[in-house]
């Protein structure tokens, strides 16, 4: 929202696009920390320090090794970039090292996740966000625009990521040596329909803003970030319940404890969360909109309106997913693979205006959703 105050209309535009792509290039490490996190509170529940350690080290040497690969892939390809509609230079090396450094980020904090290290997660949250912040008001400050704001969010990952290592010195340096092949045996035949999950899952909340700047003007591609922007904060209100409840139904799932308590209060709280913010955007958008993004984006007010409840469907869709893939389970991912593509599609075919990109994510979301649930539902009576 700062950017957005501080950068040009079409500059936020340019930025909200390549953070979109950003999201969607790091899914497969997301995937990673959705498996880790989960075998992590396994080997905590079997108190296999030595497991969890292993598995650490080990993992941290492959990224490493991926890094170079990728960096390899760039420099051989460097018209890569053209695909991925990234105008300079800058903006597009920046992703690379945001994506490489989140990468070693992602494995550090599903190991906090995992052992359950919940007021640390809190810690990072808040500071990661504050640095990234402060970075960037600087960095644009001095006239670095675009480059200035995605500065401040790479910086902000490396700080982070040494404050991780800190946190986790003290659980990994008891014991480092050999375990047991079940500590880092992770890729399971359920690894391929996480990824899967994940990458649609990605698509169908990150793809529209890629596809907006696309179809429309820098002016417009500003305004439906704006929106965007805030829109998709109704998506992530329950972010914290998802961090809570992953580890959690994990460890239950390895004790063979049920967790159907946990899930219908996790569905509960996030359904009320969710549409108390897609209501108040119904009534408030012009003045939130104004407040926060001032008179330029005044135009962004009348998609908001109908964006949180556009979105409320995908965060209902998280919880069951999260729930779901914490027990070994991917009956969301064959769905996903299903409806991404349709949305994609509909957005191609259907995008004469920008609330009808609007339109599109609510239908499939809620065509997700009501398929997901009644699915789920099933599995619960049985």
């Amino acid at each position: 929202i700062i950017m957005g105050r501080m950068l040009t209309v079409a500059e936020y535009g340019v930025l909200s696009s390549i953070m979109a792509i950003f999201v969607i290039m790091s899914t497969p490490f997301q995937t990673i920390f959705m498996i880790v996190s989960r075998r992590v509170s396994v080997l905590k529940s079997q108190n296999n320090i030595k497991g969890i350690s292993k598995l650490f080290f080990i993992l941290n040497y492959r990224i490493l090794v991926i890094s170079f690969i990728l960096i390899l892939f760039v420099w051989l390809f460097p018209n890569i970039k053209k695909y991925l509609l990234i105008e300079q230079n800058s903006y597009f090396y920046l992703l690379i090292g945001m994506v490489i450094s989140s990468t070693f980020f992602s494995i550090n904090r599903a190991y906090i996740q995992g052992l359950q290290y919940f007021k640390w997660l809190s810690v990072i949250g808040f500071l990661s966000t504050l640095i990234k912040t402060i970075i960037a008001i600087i960095l644009v400050y001095f006239g670095l625009g675009v480059s200035g704001a995605l500065g401040g969010v790479f910086l902000s990952i490396i700080f982070i990521l040494f404050l991780t290592y800190v946190i986790l010195r003290p659980s990994l340096k008891k014991n480092n040596t050999s375990s047991p092949n079940s500590a880092y045996s992770l890729l399971k035949t359920s690894s391929l329909a996480i990824l899967l999950a994940n990458v649609a899952f990605a698509l169908m909340t990150q793809i529209d803003m890629v596809l907006v700047k696309h179809y429309f003007s820098e002016q417009n591609v500003g305004i439906y970030a704006a929106a965007s922007i805030l829109g998709k904060a109704v998506m992530y209100l329950p972010g914290g319940i998802t961090m809570a409840l992953f580890p959690m139904v994990a460890e239950n799932h390895a004790r063979g404890k049920s967790s159907a308590k946990l899930m219908f209060q996790a569905v509960g709280l996030t359904a009320t969360l969710s549409f108390l913010g897609a209501i108040f955007y119904y009534f408030f958008a012009d003045y939130i909109i104004l407040f926060l993004y001032g008179a330029d984006y005044k135009e962004a007010a009348s998609i908001l309106k109908y964006f949180g409840f556009a979105i409320l469907p995908m965060s209902l869709i998280m919880i069951a997913e999260y729930f779901l893939i914490a027990m070994g389970r991917v009956l969301f991912a064959y769905l996903f693979v299903i409806v991404a593509p349709l949305q994609v599609m509909a957005i191609n075919y259907y995008h004469d205006t920008l609330l009808n990109i609007v339109m599109v994510l609510f239908i499939s979301g809620t065509i997700l959703a009501i398929s997901g649930y009644g699915l789920l539902w099933r599995e619960f009576k049985k």
